[in-house]
């Protein structure tokens, strides 16, 4: 019976090619064990601001942002504006049916030292990273933890 190849035998340098393939593979894994690489997770960070807010839809359509402590009025996001913020904050929100808090449940924005922001919904404890959307929808969420507080 005859292989693939027939009677004749694997070319070397593709046997070459497979056995450095194999090699750098084993040694890059290697590598990523002994400096604990965690592929996918992004770095340790310090959190250099954060901020829970809850989102309120209006029966104008606009959606109104408040701090939870205080029920401050942090921001009205008037109806067309900020289709991202609706979209995300309403689907984490529609999470929240039937349960204890219901839809006005507080989310925590978070910039950290890299540079990211994530919001993090308290209720499920899922958390989105923002910067992934796109600068637009980025820095939609990221005003949010500035506005309406006093300069520093």
């Amino acid at each position: 019976m005859s292989g693939p190849f027939g009677d004749k035998p694997i070319p070397r340098p593709l046997l070459i090619a497979a056995g450095v393939l194999l090699a750098s593979v084993l040694g890059l894994t290697a590598l990523a064990r002994h400096y604990d690489y965690k592929i996918g997770l992004p770095p340790e960070a310090n959190i250099v601001a954060s901020r829970d807010v809850v989102f309120l839809d209006q029966p104008d359509g606009s959606i109104l942002v408040e701090d939870p402590a205080t029920r401050a009025r942090i921001d009205v996001l008037e109806p067309g504006t900020y289709g991202f913020v609706r979209g995300a904050t309403r689907a984490l929100a529609r999470q929240h049916r039937g349960l204890a808090q219901g839809e006005a449940a507080p989310f925590r924005l978070i910039r950290w030292d890299d540079g990211r922001v994530t919001l993090q919904d308290l209720t499920t404890n899922t958390q989105i990273e923002l910067q992934a959307y796109g600068p637009t929808n980025f820095e939609a969420f990221s005003r949010l933890l500035t506005v309406g507080k006093p300069a520093s």
